[in-house]
């Protein structure tokens, strides 16, 4: 019987193996997940406290027990239920005491962390939320979105992920792509982290798979398509707004007028940047631009690969 987990930690990285502690970095950062988020649990893979996980978009990596608690398969299902169980929509939000903003900060929860919704007071805009760890407090309402994303993938396998996007019956394609460009925006500024996907450090694929995750659509973890996800080759001259364009280990999200926002570790701009593709820009990336290895699009038009 398979076995699931929740992240009870504020967030918890994927390693590429069992590292020797959780604050050393031996063993290679993968992916970072948030409080709340359910995992598959592989038991036999324990090792020096230290279990393989797989998460809800088809991802695997090592993570610490300690960022973990049990969670059954009847939970995981109660989970799906997007009135109840609510994600973070801002950067940071402090979970407090009273709901008060002179209230005592109990719990730190990173955007995209998933909270049970207990009940709200709309008159003062608080809502009283319990988090994946048990504890119960208040949260600004105005911080709270709607999880788009679900957990379809531990239930029906792999061919969830391209089934899902056929399900949303997506009848404003314009809106989508402008949606994707503002959840990319909005971590403009933020610090390259290698591994992670949120306010405190972001990588480039963990950039452009936020932002559509943000907004229902869950595709490859990493810079590359793979063949299971609903993103598909595109020509570079058939590039719109929330298009995917890679390079060699690099991957950024298109946002028209041939502008691109990407995370990058370039040494003159280590954080959340945007670029161009034109020459003609003071913000033209030559290097990247005689680079591109592909291009991919939720709405492809040529199926038989990206030629520049």
């Amino acid at each position: 019987m398979e076995q699931y987990g929740l992240v009870i930690s504020e967030h918890c990285y994927l390693r590429q193996a069992p590292g020797i502690s959780a604050e050393k970095n031996d063993s290679g950062i993968e992916d970072e997940i948030f409080s709340g988020w359910a995992v598959r649990m592989f038991p036999e893979t324990q090792e020096n406290g230290w279990i393989k996980v797989e998460t809800h978009y088809g991802y695997d990596g090592f993570v610490s027990l300690e960022c973990l608690r049990a969670l059954d398969q009847e939970e995981l299902r109660e989970r799906q239920d997007k009135k109840q169980f609510l994600r973070i929509g801002i950067g940071e939000a402090d979970l407090l005491q009273i709901p008060k903003v002179q209230g005592l900060p109990l719990e730190l929860l990173l955007k995209n962390a998933i909270v049970e919704l207990l009940g709200r007071e709309e008159e003062k805009g608080w809502s009283r939320v319990r988090t994946a760890s048990g504890q119960e407090g208040y949260v600004h309402t105005e911080y709270l979105r709607e999880r788009k994303d679900d957990d379809g993938y531990f239930f029906r396998g792999k061919d969830y992920f391209r089934a899902h996007v056929q399900e949303m019956e997506i009848t404003d394609e314009d809106a989508l792509r402008e949606n994707l460009v503002s959840s990319a925006m909005a971590f403009l500024g933020t610090q390259y982290r290698w591994g992670g996907k949120s306010s405190q450090g972001i990588d480039c694929s963990g950039l452009v798979f936020t932002s559509y995750m943000e907004n229902g659509v869950l595709i490859y973890r990493d810079a590359k398509l793979v063949e299971e996800y609903p993103v598909d080759a595109i020509e570079v001259s058939e590039l719109k707004k929330g298009d995917l364009i890679f390079f060699p280990g690099h991957v950024a999200l298109y946002i028209g007028k041939d502008h691109f926002i990407h995370s990058t570790a370039y040494a003159s701009t280590p954080y959340v940047t945007i670029n161009s593709l034109n020459p003609a820009d003071a913000d033209y990336r030559e290097d990247l631009h005689h680079q591109i290895e592909g291009c991919g699009s939720l709405f492809p038009t040529v199926p038989d690969g990206c030629r520049d």
